[in-house]
């Protein structure tokens, strides 16, 4: 069984209890990153039948940063407990899926499993509404699955992700981080920038797994394979100073922003690492959540020390090169930044 190594971050403790609704919006958050030169990399690995691939060692790996061919370590961390923020959307068509949310704390007592835990959760509509302190015992938590108030007409995935990441900061260095995000597929309403939550996504050890209401189905296909280049300052005129960091979006970072625009819960998932479900009732969604559960113990924990530590946007490619028998699906976070860059579209 795999676990999560992250790394040393500096903690922030809330004062807010446990189980206790407080307004989302009222907890202000620096923005905290590592200067650790180590990039984790969570990683699943599927037989062609879907069935989990568990028996590799680092040798069976190649991953490269920006297309340079990287040396892997594996990361044997099976006892370190977890953190949740479950981010639950009550706005737009949000409303019709609480039937479905009635159970959703057996399910998460049931996806966490023997680990040690601390979930929180945040409701938001076209902004982060209410939130649930961390606790361990998800009872404290029924309230928000039973009775979530409705929102408005947003649904503001990238403010609550952000939002999230901010919440996750304050826990222990050592537990592994996780994103619970329930919600349609299509942000509606965000103040923040894409631009920022891809950085900082980039920067943190957060891994999301997105539950999905939307029946639309969306397939992303990972563009991260090639180095990420700036364009060349622009210069309006003789008399102004010339735009610097602009982009396109033929390059990594373009192809990811361009992709959260179509569908931001699938995107905002596999940037981090991890995966995307979609659901159509309480039954599919009892059934998406057993799969997620027997995913998130069983991935394989990479980790390596960049060649290059160059400041910005980075690409990360990761294969199976050494099984005889099959070619294995892969499912890795597929970038990260390196402070020192901030984009600009």
């Amino acid at each position: 069984m795999k676990g999560m190594l992250y790394l040393a971050m500096l903690m922030l403790m809330t004062s807010s209890s446990h189980g206790q609704s407080v307004p989302a919006g009222q907890n202000s958050l620096p923005d905290i990153t590592s200067t650790s030169t180590l990039v984790i990399v969570p990683t699943l690995v599927r037989s062609p039948a879907g069935e989990l691939v568990t028996n590799l060692d680092a040798k069976d790996f190649r991953l490269t940063d920006n297309g340079v061919e990287q040396k892997v370590s594996i990361e044997e961390v099976e006892r370190q407990p977890l953190s949740v923020v479950v981010l639950l959307q009550t706005g737009g068509a949000a409303p019709r899926q609480f039937q479905n949310y009635r159970d959703l704390g057996t399910m998460l007592d049931y996806m966490m499993g023997s680990s040690k835990h601390q979930v929180a959760v945040v409701t938001f509509d076209s902004q982060p509404e209410e939130m649930w302190n961390f606790t361990g015992n998800v009872e404290d938590l029924k309230d928000a699955f039973t009775n979530p108030g409705h929102g408005d007409g947003g649904a503001a995935i990238v403010d609550a992700v952000n939002y999230g990441i901010d919440l996750l900061k304050q826990q222990p260095a050592n537990a592994r981080r996780i994103l619970l995000l329930f919600s349609q597929s299509q942000d509606d309403g965000s103040r923040a920038r894409a631009e920022d939550v891809v950085r900082r996504l980039g920067e943190s050890n957060t891994i999301i797994y997105s539950i999905a209401f939307s029946p639309e189905k969306t397939w992303l296909k990972d563009q991260f394979t090639k180095p990420r280049h700036e364009n060349a300052p622009y210069q309006f005129s003789p008399n102004m100073a010339p735009l610097l960091h602009t982009f396109d979006l033929g390059t990594p970072l373009g192809v990811a922003l361009k992709a959260m625009r179509k569908d931001t819960a699938a995107e905002v998932a596999e940037l981090s690492g991890g995966e995307h479900v979609r659901f159509n009732d309480k039954r599919d969604l009892e059934r998406q959540l057993a799969i997620l559960a027997n995913h998130i113990p069983n991935r394989y924990i990479l980790s390596f020390r960049p060649s290059a530590n160059v400041p910005g946007f980075h690409a990360i490619k990761v294969e199976v090169v050494h099984h005889p028998k099959m070619t294995l699906d892969v499912t890795a976070r597929t970038s990260y930044w390196v402070a020192g860059a901030v984009p600009r579209s």
